[in-house]
């Protein structure tokens, strides 16, 4: 009887957790319908992204459910989830009338591949995929190619060659869905910017562009995502960072900071419709 008592006072508090941080979040998408819409839709992309700098850094945010479910957390961020919640407000904001359902409706279509959540392996795990995805629902376009970018031969697979890295890939219907969508991807070209490229072509990088930063690690499309930011002149990354745990814009400029990092290889860019 005491168990049962327990169990049900665990749930009833858990439950009411999940309530108010819903509540929250809701609040916080509310507060940013209110800022300033840009005349474009990168405009008031780099408003609401702007807005919440500051916020904390929070790594896996979207892992640790017994089953998969959209989660819409607007209080903490990983570099993905920051961009993809920032795209999904701004796209949410230009189309009129925006409610909190209409966001969470939206977050699925870029989250989750043909907007539908369906287990683990339904999520676009790799941001190639993610933009593959966008560029075919016209969310945005990959002008990497058309701005001086280079054909790079990347083989996709760090999800299945790294499988002790996902707790969810012990699955093995979930590994081997994994596994397709990794040769579905690697049948598209993949174009980046080397970083050693990067300043002769910088100024043809737009504010509210998003950048997307490759690896040199194997079977890894990128390392981290942001959004570029000009000041003086000059391209910054206005992101989630790793480093500072926090929403930043970077110090530095963009071409010094990914010769900072070995792993960066260079970028690649994506422009919103």
């Amino acid at each position: 009887m005491l168990l049962k008592s327990i169990l049900s006072l665990f749930f009833i508090v858990f439950s009411l957790n999940i309530t108010l941080a819903q509540s929250a979040d809701e609040t916080i998408f509310m507060q940013k319908m209110k800022l300033a819409k840009g005349e474009t839709k990168a405009q008031t992309a780099i408003t609401i992204a702007k807005s919440f700098i500051g916020k904390p850094y929070k790594a896996g945010t979207l892992e640790g459910n017994s089953k998969e479910q959209l989660v819409c957390n607007l209080r903490d961020f990983d570099c993905s989830t920051f961009v993809e919640n920032v795209i999904a407000m701004s796209l949410i904001n230009h189309a009129g009338s925006p409610t909190f359902e209409k966001y969470k409706n939206q977050l699925t279509e870029l989250r989750y591949r043909n907007g539908i959540v369906q287990g683990y392996a339904s999520r676009l795990h790799y941001f190639k995929e993610w933009i593959i995805q966008a560029e075919q629902n016209d969310v945005l376009q990959d002008i990497t190619s058309k701005i001086g970018g280079i054909k790079q031969k990347k083989s996709l697979n760090f999800m299945t060659s790294n499988r002790e890295l996902y707790p969810n890939l012990k699955d093995e219907t979930s590994f081997l869905a994994i596994k397709e969508y990794q040769k579905k991807i690697n049948e598209f070209d993949f174009y980046y910017i080397p970083k050693w490229k990067l300043e002769k072509v910088e100024n043809q990088i737009q504010d509210g562009d998003i950048i997307a930063i490759t690896s040199n690690v194997d079977g890894l499309d990128f390392n981290h995502e942001g959004f570029a930011i000009r000041q003086n002149g000059r391209v910054y990354l206005l992101h989630a960072s790793y480093e500072q745990k926090k929403v930043i814009i970077s110090k530095e400029l963009l071409v010094d900071y990914l010769n900072r990092i070995h792993k960066h290889s260079g970028i690649s860019v994506l422009r919103l419709f």
